[in-house]
């Protein structure tokens, strides 16, 4: 008899590649209750997944999501994020096939999960075809090594920018070169054509994206809050995935006037409002229970979240590969802890929070390994930092009792 878990993969595989099966797929979410912007996204990562597993149109080139967007769509290139596939995995429930299938095949546990199940994922013959692959080497180490092991895998070419610690003009020159070798490494192994004006017609388009984000930034300064932050576990996706295709502004329009007019009808998303927070680091991007605690039950506010903040300046599209590069090299994950720490104090100061949380994923080096040092400076500040060890893809690392009693006592203190 098969196995039920192998009936679902082969299922899935059926569904991803085929465009009927993506049609219904969408039909399938559009059945959901959505807000306008939802109804975006999801039209939007429909359509990458149609260019990734149903059409050969274009090149597909895997990626981590610190790679600019805006090259792929400035490049007639379908991008394919493996974290973002991940967590849109662990959405749809399908956490506990990725990490499973990625310890059958002797990915260590204590890798970081988004990783583990992507690469589960991979091995289930889940993910698209790959023709090339690229990452940044700064921000998460592991997301350049499991990459180059996807590409080398399966015989393609894998190029690694090697990101500088700084965004000096110096780091900036080194890592335009890098661009230019690499749009000249995919014109040969990709055949794909370079089209200047292509690549600026992005860079208009993530512009005008960042404008309205920045919208939706300075709204979400109101008191009461008018969106739940709970709903905003999406954000990373959306600025690492969006930026330089139409989608990102239809996006962001649609967000910003969906948020103004909340705030316009006094109608906030969260009704019971106690505390305004600052949420640092990663969601769980499955079904659980601790946000609802946190948000509906102790009424706190998740005001800002870390990774909704856009860290760019406004892109030069006289200067397309520079402008890129800069963007790569300002990354607030990158560099100094003190880029990161300041950057928190500006935004807790801004959205006027009383307290600060880490969600601590399991397996992140580059962001748990620095708490003890931004509690300190926040600690200096006299902004009180809750440390919640938990897991954004595996429900069964979620401790939700013991994550509770530490919630209500930090809630009992703010209040």
């Amino acid at each position: 008899m098969d196995d039920p878990r192998d009936i679902r993969i082969r299922l899935l595989r059926g569904l991803l590649r085929s465009p009927l099966g993506l049609r219904l797929v969408r039909a399938l979410l559009a059945g959901r209750p959505q807000k306008p912007h939802h109804h975006v996204s999801a039209d939007f990562f429909l359509e990458m997944a149609r260019g990734a597993y149903a059409s050969r149109a274009c090149p597909v080139v895997w990626s981590n999501i610190f790679v600019p967007s805006e090259l792929f769509w400035g490049l007639g290139i379908v991008p394919f994020f493996p974290e973002t596939w991940a967590g849109l995995a662990a959405s749809m429930g399908l956490s506990a096939l990725g990490v499973s299938q990625a310890a059958a095949v002797g990915y260590p546990i204590d890798l970081c999960t988004v990783h583990r199940s992507a690469a589960g994922l991979w091995a289930s013959q889940l993910f698209p075809r790959i023709d090339a692959g690229v990452a940044t080497s700064h921000a998460c180490d592991l997301a350049g090594q499991m990459l180059g092991n996807f590409a080398y895998a399966q015989g393609k070419p894998f190029f690694l920018l090697d990101v500088p610690q700084d965004d000096d003009d110096a780091s900036v020159d080194y890592l335009t070169v890098q661009l230019e070798r690499l749009i000249a490494h995919w014109r040969e192994v990709l055949g794909i054509d370079f089209d200047p004006d292509r690549l600026r017609e992005a860079i208009r388009l993530s512009n005008q994206a960042r404008a309205l984000a920045l919208e939706v930034a300075t709204l979400r300064e109101a008191e009461p809050a008018p969106l739940r932050g709970s709903g905003m576990r999406d954000q990373l996706a959306m600025l690492t995935a969006m930026f330089g295709h139409p989608s990102g502004v239809r996006y962001y329009q649609s967000l910003r006037d969906y948020t103004a007019q909340r705030i316009a009808n006094g109608q906030p998303e969260q009704t019971h409002q106690r505390v305004r927070l600052y949420w640092m680091h990663l969601m769980p991007y499955f079904e659980s229970d601790l946000l609802f605690i946190l948000e509906d039950e102790l009424g706190g506010v998740i005001a800002w979240e870390e990774i909704s903040t856009l860290w760019w300046e406004e892109l030069d599209e006289r200067e397309p590969l520079r402008s890129l590069a800069r963007k790569i090299a300002s990354l607030f994950f990158n560099g100094p802890i003190q880029r990161r720490t300041e950057m928190a104090l500006r935004l807790i100061q801004r959205y006027h929070c009383q307290g600060a949380i880490h969600f601590s994923h399991w397996g992140c080096r580059q962001s748990a390994g620095a708490l003890y040092v931004l509690r300190a400076r926040l600690r200096r500040e006299g902004v009180p930092l809750l440390i919640l060890d938990g897991d954004c893809i595996d429900p069964s690392n979620l401790p939700l009792g013991p994550l509770r009693t530490r919630l209500e006592a930090f809630m009992e203190m703010l209040v």
